[in-house]
């Protein structure tokens, strides 16, 4: 029998994430991720699955959201299938109750088929009518080969961007400061503004900054012009891999292939830590309206494999969950995609 029990100690829940095998390890389920939305103002929730003995065999982070349309635990990228959900389930509906709210969010790191989606179903879980709360069409790539099968990979024009940035002596600057982070933002607000969508803001960049910098699984990367910030990165490195997480650049100099050296750099000092994988993060197919269009286009230009993550999944706790369904339907219609 197993059973969970909720803890505070991050030294059992770090115990917990060691059970889960490497390669399907997200930050998003780490400890200091839920530090960081703590941060931000929300409600980590930290579990432990313990076997009969007693014994830690995994952990699971949920977020307590209070939203306005209605409060929710929300379960990001948790590594979990049809047996364990038969476990956790009854722990989560009793926890909602003790922390009264109107719905469960799930966001699963199971494969997006069939048979996936009909379990979640009959245990009560209906498709989230948001878009995405992350990527669900991720883009990896294969980081136990060697550089020049990399580069041999990848598509001609980036192979071509690489070495001209090479040949232009463009340099990169990379690193754990806020100094580097205040320039990202910058670039940042300005991609936001020309690309028409909502920038993160300056307080949720910072928090991910102080407390992941301390473990050395940040990187912001910085490329300048004539001593003007003109792209940037943010990068994560946990676990399997090297996760491109934001990234910015102004339009006025998109002849400069800063964006591609930056990628290069990110690539090979996954590569350098032992991390069997770069992740892209998230990419669309067949959308050319998509406004993630031109940036999966640059994404795969490197080369690698797509992996798609069954959407959302919601359970209705209380009869407020219909208005929260409602106003995030609305929302979805609105974006036009």
């Amino acid at each position: 029998m197993l059973k969970i029990r909720l803890t505070k100690n991050q030294q059992e829940y770090d115990a917990g994430q060691s059970c889960i095998a490497l390669e399907n390890r997200s930050f998003l389920q780490s400890f200091e991720y839920g530090e960081m939305q703590g941060k931000m103002g929300n409600e980590p929730v930290y579990m432990l699955v313990e076997n009969q003995d007693d014994q830690i065999i995994g952990s699971l982070l949920a977020i307590l959201f209070k939203a306005k349309r209605g409060r929710y635990l929300f379960m990001p990228y948790p590594v979990l299938d049809k047996k364990m959900m038969e476990v956790i389930l009854p722990h989560l509906k009793a926890l909602a109750g003790t922390l009264k709210i109107d719905f469960l969010r799930i966001s699963p790191m199971i494969d997006d088929n069939d048979e996936n989606k009909k379990w979640m179903s009959e245990m009560g879980f209906r498709h989230a009518p948001v878009h995405m709360m992350h990527p669900e069409l991720l883009w990896l790539l294969d980081l136990t080969k060697s550089e020049e099968e990399l580069l041999k990979d990848m598509r001609k024009n980036t192979r071509y961007g690489i070495k001209q940035a090479e040949k232009m002596q463009i340099q990169v600057k990379s690193g754990a400061s806020e100094e580097l982070l205040k320039q990202f933002y910058e670039i940042h607000e300005e991609t936001s503004k020309r690309q028409h969508f909502v920038p993160y803001p300056w307080t949720y960049l910072k928090a991910q900054l102080d407390v992941f910098a301390p473990k050395n699984e940040i990187k912001i990367y910085i490329v300048e012009h004539e001593g003007k910030p003109i792209a940037g990165a943010v990068i994560m490195f946990s676990g399997p891999e090297g996760i491109y997480h934001h990234g910015a650049s102004l339009s006025e100099f998109n002849k400069i292939p800063a964006s591609y050296l930056i990628q290069w750099e990110a690539i090979k000092e996954a590569k350098k830590r032992g991390m069997p994988r770069y992740n892209f993060w998230g990419v669309v197919d067949n959308a050319p309206k998509h406004p993630w269009a031109g940036l999966s286009f640059f994404k795969k230009g490197f080369g690698g494999y797509g992996r798609a993550i069954l959407h959302a999944q919601d359970l209705p706790i209380t009869p407020k969950y219909w208005f929260n369904f409602v106003v995030e339907t609305i929302r979805r219609i609105k974006r036009g995609y």
